[in-house]
């Protein structure tokens, strides 16, 4: 039985929406083994993420079935609003369905995913900011160098061959060695690998030498259009790179818009093994760092060329990984 009217009926809804939202999705589910540092990583990762943001980016969240210990921390966060909104999953739904239900869910047009293991500098908001503003027509951006994989679901290169045709570099010229060691380091890669990437070749847009080709370990994306393309069916594995590539990469190619990283690191990743003596100097460079107030509602946006939906995907997507084994480019 319903007693009286409830206050709520045709009340206004007043609050300012925020134009820019970073999704974090966590895993730890324990301190044993692989995960027994994970807890100190996050905490850095959460802590250098509340120093550099401004007031137009909001923060979720995801707890895909962590430790109590983990979800505690969590709820302290949102009990004292340093982060906005939280999901607690009691089961590891895997990374890509926890980021693309929260993108869906989320009332901004630009997202960061970011893996929990990330050390945000300062500057990396401005300079994703900034890589929009400069480039239009770009709709997923890395604040990390990735010159390396440049041909990687970047069928975009057909229809502007000829901007980039005299824009080939050797990454070395555009890349810091430190940056790009930081990166390999942290996620297990040898020397060797390190030194082709840094000895290759990448393409560059934009006089800033933007870098064509972006990881996802933390990443901003256009959410609009990348929901079109996104699969509507869940995905059926947990964590892996063809999931990100089917999920992210391939869907976001479709749209036409360019995937860029930034020739010069911004974010970090620091891997399961907190590096102390480096975090806590990475910590310390923050104490006085205070973002500047922007918004990137007022980003322009290009859309994808006609010629990107004239031919077919699968075809463009084939002729660019053909091109590069012919050494065209």
């Amino acid at each position: 039985m319903r007693i009286g009217t409830n206050p709520n009926i045709n009340a206004t809804i007043d609050f300012s929406v925020k134009s820019h939202r970073v999704i974090i999705p966590i895993y730890i589910p324990n301190a044993e083994g692989y995960f027994e540092d994970a807890f100190n990583v996050l905490k850095v990762c959460i802590d250098s993420l509340l120093k550099t943001i401004n007031k137009d980016t909001a923060i979720t969240l995801i707890s895909n079935a962590s430790s109590k210990e983990v979800n505690d921390y969590i709820s302290n966060l949102y009990s004292k609003r340093k982060v906005d909104k939280v999901v607690f999953n009691s089961e590891n739904v895997g990374k890509i369905n926890a980021i693309i239900t929260e993108t869906r869910a989320s009332f901004e047009e630009f997202i960061t995913y970011s893996d929990a293991d990330v050390f945000f500098d300062k500057g990396w908001l401005k300079q994703t900011f900034t890589m929009f503003k400069n480039v239009p027509k770009a709709g997923f951006v890395s604040m990390n160098p990735t010159p390396y994989i440049y041909s990687h679901a970047n069928s975009t290169i057909l229809d502007n061959m000829f901007t980039i045709l005299f824009k080939k570099q050797k990454a070395n010229t555009v890349c810091s060695y430190q940056d790009l060691e930081h990166f390999f380091n942290s996620v297990g890669r040898t020397k060797e690998a390190l030194d082709k990437a840094f000895n290759g070749e990448c393409y560059t847009v934009s006089n800033e030498n933007y870098i064509i080709g972006a990881g996802h370990f933390c990443c901003t994306i256009r959410k609009t259009p990348t929901l079109k393309e996104i699969p509507s069916e869940q995905s059926k594995i947990v964590l892996s790179t063809s999931s990100d590539a089917g999920y992210l990469d391939i869907p976001f190619d479709k749209t036409g818009l360019w995937r860029i990283s930034s020739p010069k690191a911004f974010v970090w990743h620091m891997g399961n093994n907190l590096e102390r003596d480096w975090a806590s100097q990475k910590l310390e460079s923050l104490v006085n760092f205070k973002e500047d107030d922007f918004t990137f509602s007022i980003l322009p946006c290009k859309n994808s060329t006609f010629k990107s939906h004239l031919i077919p995907y699968q075809f463009r997507y084939r002729m660019v990984s053909l091109l590069k084994k012919l050494n065209l480019f």
